[in-house]
Order: C-alpha cells, then structure tokens, then sequence
C-alpha cells in the first residue's frame, strides 16, 4: 500500500494548458531551432579543438628529437636553479658591505 502511495508522490501532475496561438508555437520552434544550432555549432568547434590538440600530444610524443629537447631543458632548468640556489645560498652568508 505504501508502494501505491509512492508512485503517486513521484508522478507529476498535469500542467494546465497555456494558451498560445499558431505564431507563438512557430515563433519557438524557430527560437528552439536557432539555439540548437548554435550549441550544435559551438559542440563542433569543441570536438575540432580536442582533435587538434590530441593530434599535437601524439606528434609530440611520438617524435624522438622533441623527447630529447625536453630532457635538455630539463637538464638545464636543474643546473641554473642549483646555481640559483648556491648563489643566494653565498649572498645570505657574506656580510653586507656597506
């Protein structure tokens, strides 16, 4: 019994009708067309973005001198931050001059 109850809690109930004319009903369906496809156009730029940015992630990974660009500067990024860091480090020990 509580079963029948439920379903007739969840179940909606009808509307009454609006009243709109012919014009109104065409007026938005062609409001409903024009934003359709507008969202349809802005979900085919979307899909041409992801595409073109899973074409660049596979040419990158997938070419070796690119890999070994990377490491380079890598490499290199390491080396300036250590000299960076050995700098200051020397900078906060000396005594200032004044």
């Amino acid at each position: 019994m509580a079963y029948i109850q439920d379903i007739a809690v969840i179940r909606p109930q009808m509307a009454e009708a609006i009243p709109c004319t012919h014009e109104d009903l065409i007026k938005l369906l062609e409001d409903t067309r024009i934003e359709l496809e507008e969202k349809l156009n802005d979900l085919e730029m979307l899909s041409v973005q992801a595409t073109c940015m899973t074409y660049d992630m596979v040419t990158i990974r997938t070419d070796p001198s690119v890999v070994e660009s990377i490491i380079r500067l890598n490499e290199a990024y390491l080396s300036c931050k250590e000299a960076v860091a050995k700098d200051y480090k020397e900078m906060l020990i000396k005594p200032k001059e004044n």
